[in-house]
């Protein structure tokens, strides 16, 4: 039920678009819309969420597959009540909702994100990491691997997370299940992730990040092929770039644009090199339709080369 004191129907005047740009969420435009990887379940679908503008409103057609106004999308995002989106809303809509109750007991905050810091047994010979030529040794380095027990990773191959510090998050999950590919995309991440402050294997690059150049894939897979090169790389999981995510690569002094040859990587790349400068920027262009993974040795460091010093 939502309560009588808190002014919805103004709240509900917050765009969507002002609400995730507070979270470091960028959409594409396509046409009267915009697209991008859902920030609600996560993933790397980048047209699998939809917001009208017009309407104000949004629609996950993969995961979520559902959608609404920008009090659900709130409720979604937080995992919260009404009473704590209309809280959020109002600070963005610069009001301060009027109660005419008096203060509730105080409750601490519930949490978002629960890191899962044990570690699982994954086996480094499996025929995805094989396919895309990483090697067991490196897959062990990872903590990388096929899942065969039951529960969350069940059925995917497991990517150990850490934060900048080092410091374990839990698994995402690249799905293998051809039908589960196609309903609810690649990757499965732990609920509520706070993806966009993450940088995948900033943590092993970091000590020498002010001095080397970097590059900036999409996947871990590059990491891991690029890691074999001996090349330093992290990875954004997904396509877009946040606040969050800019603060850390500034530290870098040089940031090579590695993303995936197709309409979206070509498209995120752009946005990405506009966001943090030409002067901190390479782009390496992949072949139409290719993934850095996709390559063969010889013809990534052959790319890589003249931007990366060996």
């Amino acid at each position: 039920m939502v309560p009588s004191h808190l002014d919805f129907r103004r709240l509900r005047h917050v765009r969507i678009e002002q609400v995730l740009l507070a979270r470091g969420v960028r959409l594409a435009k396509r046409g009267h819309d915009l697209v991008g990887p859902c920030p609600v379940h996560g993933g790397d679908n980048p047209t699998a969420f939809v917001v009208h503008p017009a309407k104000n409103l949004w629609r996950c057609f993969t995961h979520c597959d559902g959608g609404g106004d920008v009090v659900e999308l709130v409720r979604r995002l937080d995992r919260c009540g009404y009473r704590e989106a209309a809280e959020t809303l109002a600070s963005l809509a610069g009001t301060v909702p009027v109660s005419t109750s008096p203060p509730a007991a105080f409750a601490p905050p519930r949490p978002l994100f629960h890191p899962y810091t044990r570690r699982l047994n994954l086996d480094p010979n499996a025929s995805l990491l094989r396919r895309k030529s990483i090697t067991p040794d490196t897959a062990r380095r990872f903590e990388v691997g096929a899942y065969h027990g039951r529960g969350f990773l069940e059925g995917c191959v497991g990517v150990r997370l850490h934060d900048s510090n080092g410091l374990p998050l839990g698994y995402a999950g690249r799905r293998l299940d051809p039908e589960l590919l196609r309903r609810l995309g690649k990757w499965k991440l732990p609920p509520a992730l706070p993806k966009s402050h993450l940088l995948y294997n900033l943590h092993r690059v970091r000590p020498r990040l002010s001095t080397a150049h970097l590059a900036l894939v999409e996947c871990p897979w590059g990491v891991m092929r690029l890691a074999q090169l001996r090349l330093p790389a992290v990875a954004l999981l997904g396509t877009s770039l946040s606040e969050p995510q800019i603060s850390l690569l500034a530290h870098a002094s040089k940031v090579v644009l590695l993303l995936d040859g197709d309409d979206a990587g070509r498209l995120a790349t752009t946005r990405i090199q506009a966001r943090l400068g030409t002067h901190k920027t390479t782009i390496a262009h992949l072949p139409d339709g290719l993934d850095p993974d996709d390559l063969t040795d010889l013809d990534l460091a052959s790319l890589l080369h003249p931007l990366l010093p060996f």
